[in-house]
């Protein structure tokens, strides 16, 4: 039986200069719907906060048998939040969002306990994690459904993305199988995960990743590496009530090939790398949603190069 106790103490000061707004960004603001046109959002006070953050675990691993263990953590941890969080008021043009922040927001504290059962002996060998993490106070972009229009274009705007915080639940379970072929050089990984984050007065968290099952094999000898992976996710239909969706499903499969040799005290490697072989049409849950919307991951790529360790 072994066990093991944290204990961890930080203190985050934020001291943001006095400075005035420039409310002259904002050309008009209204609603997705266009039936009406409220006022421009408030800018936050840029007061000075202060934060006490304690954090503390303790967990325990039993081998019950040969090469096989079973362990149970508790956390407790507690964040800060961001200066962006806090005093944003502006434009971010890379997610099409006018984010406005929260000077209230209080401190966030999340309560973590996790059970994990594991084989760690043999050629095959396994882990499986089960957790469930409660906040109070968890902080999140809410979507206030106003949009912030910029007079480049008609029509077009950025959406007003409030920083808020509720109490809310994130629980989930991933596990993996490894195989590795004894001196053989080539391993095999399975794995595969699923989470669930709502907010206990009901609905479900925003960017919140959809489950997913995936393969991976490698084999190395004299020098060379060559690797594989696949990974399907599974469509994500547990939005926000603000999110658009359900977000597709996709097949990831990349590949690589590379050697390295040392010489002198330089260790040099060539690699090749192809990602999304199949082509596919990828857009992840926990990205911001104009981005998943109209900027899909890369397609199918090559890249080749070289780089050295020294």
């Amino acid at each position: 039986m072994q066990g093991n106790l944290g204990l961890r103490y930080d203190n985050v000061k934020q001291s943001p200069t006095n400075t005035t707004f420039e409310t002259d960004q904002v050309v008009n603001s209204g609603t997705s719907t266009g039936a009406s046109i409220p006022p421009a959002p408030q800018p936050p006070n840029t007061t000075n906060r202060t934060f006490n953050l304690l954090s503390y675990s303790a967990g325990g691993l039993w081998n019950f048998a040969n090469g096989y263990g079973t362990g149970l953590s508790y956390t407790v941890s507690q964040r800060a939040p961001s200066a962006q969080e806090l005093y944003s008021y502006g434009i971010h043009e890379s997610t099409a969002t006018f984010a406005v922040g929260n000077s209230n927001l209080s401190k966030e504290t999340s309560h973590n306990l996790e059970l994990n059962v594991q084989k760690t002996m043999g050629e095959v060998r396994s882990k499986v994690n089960i957790y469930i993490n409660r906040f109070n106070n968890y902080i999140y972009g809410y979507y206030t459904g106003q949009f912030i229009d910029d007079g480049a274009e008609e029509g077009a705007g950025f959406s007003v993305v409030q920083a808020q915080q509720a109490a809310a639940t994130i629980k989930g379970v991933e596990g993996e199988i490894t195989h590795n072929w004894g001196n053989v050089g080539s391993g095999a990984r399975l794995f595969a995960d699923a989470s669930q984050g709502s907010f206990d007065a009901g609905g479900n968290l925003p960017l919140q990743p959809a489950p997913r099952i995936g393969l991976q094999v490698a084999h190395q000898k004299n020098g060379w590496l060559a690797n594989a992976s696949y990974t399907y996710s599974f469509q994500q239909n547990r939005l926000a009530t603000w999110e658009v969706g359900p977000t597709p499903s996709y097949n990831l499969l990349n590949a690589g090939l590379s050697y390295t040799e040392k010489v002198n005290k330089i260790s040099w490697t060539g690699y090749m790398m192809l990602k999304n072989i199949l082509n596919d049409d990828i857009r992840y849950a926990t990205t911001p949603m104009a981005v998943r919307l109209y900027a899909p991951q890369p397609g199918r790529s090559l890249m080749v190069g070289v780089r050295a360790n020294f």
